[in-house]
């Protein structure tokens, strides 16, 4: 017998909705854009509300993708136990759940942080929610590649809470886009298969597997040495060393994965793709 209350089974399906495991690097960009751009004027108080709009915004376009893709989850393995599919949270809930989620982002990113971070917030949802949920997901192999913007614009938001954009944040930010294609589409060859079985044309399960093997690799490599090449722009030598380990480890991966071409190699590269952001994130603020 579980000695969890049913109420606590109720939260912790509503916790899943919001994808906690997928947006707290978005949430993390959002907040290391707002330190390093504002630096050394950092307020406390505005760190703490773009942290809540980050996960009340991100959390509603996750919970919402999970509600318009609740019949894709329920055909893969990956997917399936999740609180929709198993009938755990009711759809129409979901939704409810998911729009109220969101506005409330919009509104405390208004009133919190201003019109300039507020447009980044929308945009990012719109990105992930419209442009790669419904209308690209089902339909095309480049959903990954506009839905990308989405990190974009969470590293941006938490840049212009500070001051104006510039170049340096949106290169900055870039470092996010070229991060995403091989991180969801490293996970995408692993479950190859599944995505086939429920028509979904993710890029790496429609190609021809040596080719989808070439370009996660080379996505990889490319991704970690753009991180590398920018913290040592704008960081110089030290921020260069911190990046070091990462980039070298996700550069030795994605060689690897790409002479051994099974699914445990991409595997790793998959896992290693979330440290490789993480430290350079650490390299903008050292």
């Amino acid at each position: 017998m579980s000695w969890r209350r049913p109420e606590l089974d109720v939260v912790r399906d509503y916790v899943i909705l919001m994808k906690p495991k997928v947006i707290w690097l978005l949430i993390l960009a959002s907040a290391v854009g707002y330190v390093y751009a504002a630096t050394p004027r950092v307020s406390w108080t505005t760190l703490v509300e773009l942290v809540a709009v980050g996960l009340l915004a991100t959390g509603g376009s996750a919970a919402f993708n999970q509600y318009w893709e609740r019949d894709i989850d329920s055909k893969m393995g990956r997917t399936s136990s999740r609180p929709i599919p198993r009938g755990r949270v009711r759809p129409g809930a979901a939704l409810a759940y998911s729009l109220a989620l969101s506005a409330a982002g919009f509104l405390a990113s208004w009133f919190w942080l201003g019109p300039a971070a507020s447009a980044a917030v929308i945009a990012g949802w719109l990105f992930y929610a419209v442009v790669y949920t419904i209308f690209l997901k089902r339909r095309h192999w480049s959903n990954i590649l506009w839905g990308g913007f989405a990190g974009n614009a969470a590293f941006l938001s938490g840049w212009l809470a500070a001051k104006p954009l510039t170049l340096e944040a949106v290169l900055d930010s870039m470092a996010i886009y070229v991060w995403i294609p091989a991180h969801i589409w490293s996970l995408a060859y692993v479950y190859r298969d599944e995505y086939r079985d429920a028509d979904v044309p993710m890029l790496t399960a429609m190609l021809p597997e040596d080719k989808s093997v070439a370009l996660i690799s080379s996505l990889d490599v490319g991704s970690a040495a753009y991180m590398w090449a920018l913290a040592y722009a704008y960081k110089g030598i030290l921020g260069a060393a911190v990046m070091a380990p990462a980039a070298i480890a996700s550069i030795f991966l994605g060689l690897w994965a790409l002479r051994r071409r099974d699914e445990r190699s991409f595997w790793r590269v998959f896992k290693s793709s979330s440290p490789l952001l993480t430290f350079f994130f650490i390299a903008l603020l050292v």
